[in-house]
């Protein structure tokens, strides 16, 4: 049994190792392209006053907006899940739709009604709003699932409904709060769409230009090895942040049995908050959309339209089918207990993950270029999007084993049955439709990244995104409107079923027994 162990460990360490290989390919591009330039000349563009501009501007726009998701996005979730208001489930869906919305969409839209519209502070604006659903679900999925019997505790002692929220509440959400500015800060780094067009001149846009009009790949390179050693830190400062896990027992129901705040003043405030976030997210953006397709003079072109669409959604699934083939062995990996090289595998693809696309789609073109009939093929696309978003697959996997019963483990186990037979046939049926819900995510995303698909599409073919980006690039946001709207449709599918809601723990333990007994 114990040989049994170490060959399964064994074996899922070796195709992680494969996985990292395959993944890291983007950084070890940057490594050695910037290994073509002396010391001097890395220190010189290191120092330079422009470089130093250029990260500060980045810093401070990562902490605007993180800063902004951690107030504003937690207390959304907070009013939603603890305040009397009329329809909660259709403000939290209409509060995470934006996520169906890619950023540079988002600045088409408020560019087209406020033309001036450029900077520091408007691009934070205009992040906060696309990375405000990140924090919004993460932490409001958190809330359902606090202990109700330490507040009733709290209560029991006297403690005022601030002082329970702060003192009780808070510590059992503090790693999801963590969790969301994670993935909003990640986002902050790698976007591409929203700084360029307002002109703001982040590491990516940098990278981006430096490409573009000096064809010097060393010193891009260099400005990217930067950017990823921005993202090391924010995630090591991440992870001391949020500290240990806070021990809770986990209680059933808790969304059912939720006593609500009823107070007129305070559902005022919340329905307030909601509504301006909504107008500015939702409402809006689809005004102008809609708008600017009517008033569009010139005839759509259907062909092009469904053609775009059909590209878009093809090459996103195959994506998000690849980078959910390629979570599996870390997940599993991680589902057994942390090591040190568990640690180090699941680091190194978040970071990985704040890599921007355009650094991803040159490192692929490079590599790629010898693969022959692979180059400038939709697989090489969709392997592009499964390393851009492979975190997103590895972190929604790996929570997904690790809701798996352990009971059940222990049972498979005294029938006889091996690991690997364990992973296969109890727990993987079981993770199976929460993971799923990883792999619409990964869908999500790959269909709004623009840079990787500017760079690495086939000849010939159009996305969503791409033609999105042709038109307002040039200002032509009557001709994009139309591509714009069906990508925000077609996002907004997946995105409503993100919102749905989840089995409860009674379900899923009823579930999890009626499997047990067929498997006895």
């Amino acid at each position: 049994m114990k040989t049994e162990r170490r060959l399964s460990s064994f074996g899922l360490k070796a195709l992680v190792a494969i996985v990292l290989v395959l993944i890291l390919q983007p950084l070890l591009y940057l490594v050695i392209r910037a290994s073509e330039k002396s010391s001097s000349q890395i220190l010189s563009l290191l120092t330079r006053e422009k470089t130093i501009e250029v990260l500060a501007l980045t810093l401070s726009l990562l902490v605007i907006v993180v800063f902004v998701n951690v107030l504003l996005g937690t207390a959304i979730a907070a009013g939603l899940h603890y305040v009397k208001i009329p329809y909660p489930r259709l403000f939290l869906v209409a509060t995470v739709l934006p996520l169906a919305i890619p950023s540079y969409v988002f600045t088409y839209t408020w560019i087209a009604l406020f033309p001036s519209m450029q900077g520091l502070w408007a691009a934070a604006f205009i992040l906060a709003l696309s990375t405000m659903p990140y924090m919004i679900l993460t932490v409001f999925t958190a809330f359902q699932k606090i202990d109700l019997a330490l507040i009733e505790v709290g209560r029991s002692l006297g403690l005022s409904k601030v002082a329970i929220f702060f003192r009780i509440i808070l510590p059992q959400v503090r790693r999801s709060i963590s969790a969301g500015a994670l993935l909003s800060g990640l986002y902050v780094l790698s976007d591409f769409g929203a700084v360029s067009l307002l002109n703001v001149e982040t590491l990516t846009v940098s990278i981006q230009n430096l490409f573009k009009s000096s064809y010097d790949r060393g010193a891009a390179s260099i400005i990217g090895i930067l950017l990823f050693l921005a993202a090391a830190v924010f995630i090591s400062f991440e992870t001391r942040l949020k500290g240990r896990d806070f021990e809770t027992r986990g209680n059933e129901g808790f969304q059912n049995s939720i006593r609500r705040i009823d107070r007129s003043a305070l559902s005022l405030l919340t329905l307030s908050v909601l509504a301006g976030y909504i107008f500015c997210a939702v409402a809006l953006p689809l005004y102008v959309l809609v708008s600017r397709f009517l008033a569009n003079p010139t005839a759509v072109a259907v062909t092009d339209l469904v053609t775009a669409a059909a590209s878009t959604v093809s090459v996103a699934a195959l994506g998000a089918i690849v980078a959910f083939a390629l979570s599996l062995p870390l997940a599993f990996l991680i589902s057994q207990g942390k090591g040190r090289f568990t640690t180090f595998s699941e680091k190194s693809i978040l970071i990985s993950h704040a890599l921007p696309g355009v650094v991803v789609g040159l490192a692929l073109v490079s590599f790629g270029s010898r693969l022959g009939g692979l180059y400038q093929s939709i697989y090489l696309l969709a392997f592009a999007y499964a390393v851009l978003f492979l975190a997103k697959s590895v972190a929604s996997t790996s929570t997904s084993l690790a809701l798996v019963s352990p009971q059940l483990k222990e049972v498979a186990a005294t029938l006889g049955k091996s690991r690997s037979k364990i992973a296969t046939e109890v727990v993987f049926p079981i993770a199976l439709p929460s993971m799923s819900l990883g792999v619409l995510l990964v869908f999500l995303t790959a269909m709004k990244e623009l840079p990787a698909t500017l760079m690495l599409r086939p000849t010939g073919m159009d996305t969503l995104a791409t033609q999105i980006w042709s038109a307002a690039s040039i200002s032509r946001f009557n001709e994009a409107a139309p591509y714009a709207l069906i990508l925000v449709a077609i996002a907004a599918i997946p995105t409503f079923i993100l919102t749905l809601p989840r089995t409860t723990s009674k379900e899923v333990r009823e579930n999890e027994i009626e499997k047990k007994v067929r498997f006895l």
